[in-house]
């Protein structure tokens, strides 16, 4: 009988565990706030979004990939990684692809150069106010894209994590907003 409570307490701990990443690592946890964040992008264009961002009190991450959450009619393209010394600066929310000029011109301090590619973005130990920059570019498959929040994925010391900003992104194939 031993076995078969031990045998139905992994199934439960399997079950309340979900996916098995812990979503409290060297990146933070769940960001608690939400809300939406609104780009437009021409017929057959893209927009970014730069709004997020997170420290790394661990030793050097990986990061693995990054998902929108429940996309409706939005793909994910490309996203980056970059070092950022001020909190309060980052690379924006825009239409079309960042570049070096549309990013010194928004945010004078962020070093575009020194962006990384995920997924194989490696991430070191940030200290004071030094932040991570995450730039997602997606596109809309119709008239109105949309996602419920941004997911991603990371290891760290042989454990995997999840870092969610549960800020959705929604991309109009409009002039504004």
């Amino acid at each position: 009988m031993g076995g078969l409570a031990c045998g139905l307490a992994l199934l439960l701990l399997t079950t309340a565990c979900g996916n098995g990443l812990s979503t409290s690592g060297p990146f933070g946890s769940t960001i608690p706030a939400s809300g939406n964040i609104c780009a437009h992008a021409r017929p057959g264009g893209v927009a970014y979004s730069g709004f997020e961002d997170f420290p790394n009190s661990g030793g050097t991450a990986t990061i693995d990939k990054v998902k929108l959450a429940q996309a409706r009619h939005l793909r994910l393209v490309t996203a980056w990684v970059l070092p950022i010394s001020n909190p309060n600066e980052g690379v924006g929310v825009g239409g079309g692809y960042p570049n070096a000029s549309s990013v010194a011109s928004d945010a004078p301090g962020v070093l575009w150069d020194r962006r990384q590619q995920i997924p194989g973005a490696v991430v070191r130990h940030t200290h004071g106010q030094e932040r991570i920059n995450l730039v997602i570019v997606a596109k809309p498959t119709g008239k109105d894209g949309t996602s419920t929040a941004v997911d991603l994925y990371y290891e760290s010391g042989g454990t995997h994590y999840l870092l969610h900003f549960p800020y959705g992104f929604e991309v109009k194939v409009a002039r504004t907003c």
